[in-house]
């Protein structure tokens, strides 16, 4: 029997109308009309839900794959399989990878292509994450048609890929000839969009600079989804194609912590435990700093975490973080030389703020600009995600990025000028728990 017909068997026998099926499976009536009558193909995650509304274990789910896959055969679809090595440690992130899942489960029910926009700070972990759920989806049995990953190396200013370029590399992937690729970027993103209609991919697209770079790289086929990471918002995007945006921010202490354990052993960990929340501290839970610092305890063949937290007692120790060609202060540098003048000045002199904590007064204070000007300029800076919303009125610097604003300031400032202090209420850390940096970019 047809899968439709089927579908009809099971739906009838239960007493039940297209409209009621339709609410139960979270598809529209006409939807399933169009199944049932076998003028639509079924996708796998329509099948899945139509089992778990009809209590038929898996006997939808496995008719509409074996169809995908005879369908996919007949084809002669390239399936590329392009994402990165997993990182064999990923520690926390459970909520933006619900909320990843739950746009991935949600497009089968819009037209819309699924958009994320996993944007944060240099090194708190953007690109782990999309890659981290990117091989958990693989893996749950999605994106069966194939995996596309693009590097549009936009953290750094002039270093951004052509979209024309990307395109080419991307419709080389899935199988068109190099003489068939067409030359202008208008007809190269068509023919990608042709290429991939009825299709379920992925397409991981890392570090972007910005919206425009984006959008001619974006599929237009409901069975897609894109997960874009940059270290903007990537403003206007949402507002084109729907995008979801996914801030993602420092690991929490106990993250960090297990973060170290699992890097370095449990035996070195157990060897001296405070020594653990100290490191973690002092590399401000971002997961890059975490990373260099345990290589290092690892390398170096420490018995345990206390001599590297000692020797990380220095903020500029802290920023110099390296392994190899990977280094912590590069990548705070990558996202500072995006800023103008003004901006790069500011920031700078922010770091000499005690506490960390500020608002527009104590900005145009501090830099001798007016205050709507001193907006503007926190409103760039927190754009790049070099600061950070306190609250409604009040921004801060976290921990390693403060540390790297004053180093800058005074290499390139000289000796500070006399400037309205910070509220009197902001906290003012403690000299030996002040926090650091992260995983990457």
């Amino acid at each position: 029997m047809a899968f439709g017909q089927l579908l009809r068997s099971h739906r009838t026998r239960r007493g039940l109308s297209l409209a009621q099926l339709a609410e139960r499976v979270h598809f529209n009536r006409g939807h399933l009309s169009r199944i049932e009558t076998g003028k639509r193909p079924p996708s796998v995650g329509f099948a899945e839900a139509c089992d778990r509304a009809l209590g038929t274990g898996d006997t939808f789910t496995a008719i509409a794959s074996a169809l995908e896959a005879a369908a996919r055969q007949r084809q002669g679809w390239v399936r590329p399989a392009q994402l990165p090595v997993a990182k064999r440690i990923f520690v926390g992130r459970r909520d933006l990878m619900d909320r990843l899942d739950e746009l991935r489960r949600g497009h089968e029910r819009s037209l819309a292509v699924p958009v994320a926009v996993v944007h944060g700070p240099p090194g708190v972990g953007k690109s782990t994450l999309a890659v981290h759920w990117a091989h958990q989806a693989v893996s749950d049995g999605h994106f069966a048609d194939g995996q596309l990953f693009a590097d549009l190396q936009g953290i750094g200013p002039g270093t951004a890929a052509a979209p024309v370029d990307v395109l080419k590399d991307l419709l080389l992937a899935v199988g068109v000839p190099a003489e068939r690729i067409p030359a202008g970027l208008g007809q190269r993103a068509a023919t990608f969009r042709s290429y991939l209609h009825g299709r379920a991919m992925l397409l991981v697209l890392d570090n972007a600079a910005d919206a425009r770079q984006v959008l001619p790289l974006l599929p237009a086929s409901p069975g897609c989804a894109v997960v874009v990471t940059s270290r903007t918002a990537l403003p206007g995007l949402m507002c084109r194609v729907d995008a979801v945006s996914l801030p993602v921010t420092e690991l929490c202490p106990a993250e960090s912590a297990t973060l170290i354990r699992s890097a370095i052993g449990e035996a070195r960990a157990d060897a001296a435990p405070d020594a653990v929340d100290v490191l973690a501290e002092r590399c401000g839970h971002l997961p890059l700093a975490l990373a260099l610092a345990t290589e290092h305890v690892v390398s170096r063949q420490h018995p345990s975490a206390r001599p590297l937290a000692a020797e990380l007692e220095s903020e500029r120790a802290r920023l110099n973080l390296a392994a190899g060609d990977m280094t912590l202060r590069d990548a705070f540098d990558a996202s500072y030389r995006t800023l103008d003048e003004p901006s790069a000045r500011v920031f700078r002199l922010l770091g000499r703020l005690p506490g960390g904590r500020f608002d527009a007064a104590d900005t145009a204070a501090t830099a001798g600009v007016s205050k709507d000007e001193a907006m503007r300029l926190l409103h760039r800076l927190a754009g790049a995600h070099l600061i950070r919303h306190r609250d409604e009125r009040h921004y801060h610097l976290p921990g390693l990025l403060r540390a790297y604003a004053a180093d800058l300031s005074r290499r390139l400032d000289g000796e500070p000028e006399r400037a309205a202090p910070c509220p009197v209420d902001a906290p003012r850390p403690a000299p030996s728990t002040r926090s650091v940096s992260s995983l990457v970019a």
